[in-house]
């Protein structure tokens, strides 16, 4: 399994890492460590603990050349402004429902499967944040 299918986690510890492997199967969706050779994954997550930190983080996480989805240790409007000024696809407050999560990985997931435009981006508007779309 590849590209869409796969995601890869940084900065999770174990007990985060099993309850998003849980949430991901569900979805069918494999997670996978920054480390596993297994080709180009479909999404990364990082989880961000300060502001300042995100700028570093983004960047190592865009090395997978995959959207990124920043998981935040809880719900913070000025973090998740920032990240997704800095580029982040998306953002999940830790703490609150996992639909969120589900809601937030299908909106990249279905955007990753849109056809792309003359310039390789979607023809569609970037989705999974909070206040950047009509729910």
């Amino acid at each position: 399994m590849g590209g869409a299918g796969q995601v890869v986690v940084h900065g999770a510890d174990e007990s985060l890492r099993s309850l998003l492997n849980d949430v991901l199967g569900d979805m069918g969706l494999a997670l996978r460590g920054f480390d596993d050779d297994g080709g180009q994954p479909g999404v990364v997550l990082t989880l961000v603990q300060r502001g300042d930190s995100l700028p570093r983080l983004l960047e190592r996480a865009r090395e997978e050349a995959a959207p990124v989805v920043v998981l935040l240790p809880f719900e913070d409007d000025r973090l998740r402004s920032l990240a997704l000024n800095l580029g982040a696809r998306g953002c999940y407050a830790l703490g609150t429902p996992l639909e969120e999560l589900k809601r937030v990985l299908r909106d990249v997931v279905e955007e990753l499967s849109r056809p792309r435009g003359p310039w390789g981006m979607s023809d569609a508007p970037a989705m999974g944040a909070r206040g950047r779309h009509d729910d």
